[in-house]
C-alpha cells in the first residue's frame, strides 16, 4: 500500500510540474500538445467514446452518443469503441440488435480515414469487438476503406513507440480487436488481440457504488493498456442526463483518481457516453499533466445516489432509482 501511494504521489508531482509549462498546440504538436510527443503510446491518456457509432444524429435507436464519429474526432475524441455484427450479410456497426441502428463498417472506416488523412499529427485508437464477423472480413473492410494505410503493427512485448514516432512513421491508427467468432483466419500484425494488450474495468455499471470497481473485468490486469469504463449501462434508453451523473466533476475526476490509486497506474482510455457532457477532456488533460490536478476527496467516493441529501451535478435532487 505504501509503495502504491508513493507512485501516485510521484505521478501527481510530475503532473503539476508539467502543467506549469503547458502551451498552445503548435505545428509540431501530437494530439494537440507538444508535451505528448515524447511520451510512449502506453503512457498517454486518451478520451474515448463507448459505442462511438451509435449516435442520435444518424438516427440510431437508444444511442450512446449525440454526434457521428467524424464530429467526435473533430471535437478531440481519440478512442472509438466499435461493435461489429453481420447485418443481413453486411459487415456493420451496431449494438446487438441491428434493427434499431446500423452503419456499414466500410462507411465507418471511411469516415475515420477522412479525419486521419486530414490531421497528420493525430493518433487515433479503435477499440473493437466482434461476435459474428471474422477478422478476415474486418481486414477486408479496413483495406477497402483506405484506412489500412495508417495502421500500426505492434509486436507483443515490444516497447510502444512515442506519439511522435507514430506520427513520423505515418502509422497513427492503433487497432485492437476482440474476435469472439472463433473462426480463425490470417494473422494481421496491425490487428492487435484486444485482451492480450488491454485490460478493462467492469462495464455493467448501474449504481454509484459500481464505479468503485477498478479491477480487470476483461483482459488481464497488468496488460499494457488500462481501459476505464465510466458510463451507466443496462439502461433502456441512455440519456444525456444520466451521462451527466458520471461525466461531471467531482464524480468523474474522483472515479479516475480512485482507479489510478487502486491500479497504481495511469488509465489510458477513458470511455464515456455523451462525451460532450461534463469534464472528459479536462480530466484527460489533468491525467496527462497538462492541467493542474484537482483536490480529489476519495474518502467521499463513490457518493450515495440514494441519499436524499445527494445532488446531481446540475443541482437537481436524485431520484434514487433512475440508474437501475
Amino acid at each position: 500500500m505504501l509503495e502504491r501511494l508513493s507512485r501516485i504521489l510521484a505521478i501527481t508531482a510530475i503532473a503539476g510540474a508539467v502543467a506549469g509549462c503547458h502551451s498552445a498546440p503548435s505545428g509540431t504538436a501530437c494530439n494537440g500538445h507538444d508535451q505528448l510527443c515524447a511520451r510512449p503510446y502506453d503512457q498517454v491518456v486518451f478520451p474515448g467514446t463507448h459505442d462511438a457509432y451509435s449516435n442520435a444524429a444518424e438516427n440510431f435507436g437508444a444511442p450512446d452518443q449525440s454526434y457521428p464519429m467524424s464530429r467526435q474526432l473533430a471535437d478531440g475524441v481519440r478512442v472509438l469503441h466499435l461493435e461489429i455484427y453481420d447485418d443481413a450479410g453486411v459487415v456493420s456497426l451496431c449494438h446487438s440488435v441491428c434493427a434499431v441502428g446500423s452503419k456499414p463498417l466500410l462507411d465507418g472506416f471511411k469516415e475515420i480515414r477522412t479525419f486521419v488523412a486530414a490531421h497528420p499529427r493525430e493518433v487515433v485508437t479503435l477499440l473493437m469487438e466482434s461476435s459474428q464477423v471474422s477478422s478476415d472480413r474486418i481486414a477486408q473492410a479496413m483495406k477497402a476503406s483506405g484506412l489500412q494505410a495508417f495502421v500500426h503493427p505492434q509486436a507483443l512485448g515490444a516497447p510502444w513507440p512515442t506519439l511522435a514516432e507514430l506520427v513520423n512513421q505515418g502509422d497513427r491508427v492503433v487497432v485492437f480487436l476482440a474476435d469472439m467468432t472463433a473462426t480463425g483466419g490470417p494473422s494481421y500484425p496491425w490487428l492487435l488481440d484486444r485482451w492480450k494488450w488491454t485490460w478493462e474495468t467492469p462495464w455493467n455499471n448501474k449504481t454509484a457504488a459500481d464505479f468503485s470497481r477498478c479491477d480487470a473485468d476483461r483482459g488481464t490486469m497488468g496488460n499494457d493498456l488500462y481501459v476505464v469504463d465510466t458510463y451507466l449501462e443496462d439502461l433502456l434508453l441512455p440519456t444525456v442526463e444520466q451521462a451527466k451523473r458520471v461525466n461531471t466533476n467531482p464524480f468523474l475526476s474522483d472515479r479516475l483518481a480512485h482507479c489510478q490509486a487502486v491500479a497504481a497506474r495511469l488509465p489510458n482510455f477513458v470511455m464515456v457516453n455523451y462525451y460532450e457532457v461534463g469534464d472528459l477532456f479536462h480530466d484527460v488533460d489533468i491525467l496527462n499533466g497538462l492541467a493542474p490536478p484537482t483536490g480529489d476527496d476519495l474518502d467521499a467516493f463513490p457518493p450515495d445516489w440514494n441519499d436524499a441529501s445527494a445532488s446531481l451535478p446540475d443541482g437537481g435532487a436524485t431520484d434514487g432509482g433512475a440508474t437501475d
